[in-house]
């Protein structure tokens, strides 16, 4: 497994869950991954926003643990996934307390 395996696999997931083509991956700083990268997909209404971080675990994460090969890793913000599939302009509103948009909003 490489990096082109994971960047191949986040732009998978962007297109799927969020229904979007439009995904840029860029370099990213995450401790225990070298190299680290930022998932990033264009909403339609509010522009570009990070969904994930993501990077193949340092070797000296794997070896302690037995491990030799690469592993690639990632962490979804499901909150950004949701602002996609909810059609939701600000991420506030995910934990919004305004009962008139929680009886409105569509539920996935």
């Amino acid at each position: 497994i490489n990096f082109s395996h994971l960047k191949g696999l986040l732009k998978l997931f962007a297109e799927e869950f969020c229904q979007t083509d439009l995904v840029k991956i860029k370099p990213g700083y995450f401790p225990f991954t070298e190299p680290s990268a930022e998932l990033m997909a264009k909403h339609p209404d509010i522009g570009w926003i990070e969904l994930a971080g993501s990077g193949i675990f340092r070797p000296e994460m794997c070896l302690p643990l037995g491990v030799s090969t690469p592993v690639i890793a990632w962490g979804i913000g499901l909150e950004r996934v949701a602002m996609f599939k909810m059609n939701i302009k600000d991420i506030r509103q995910l934990f919004s307390q305004d009962l008139q948009f929680l009886k409105t909003v569509r539920i996935v």
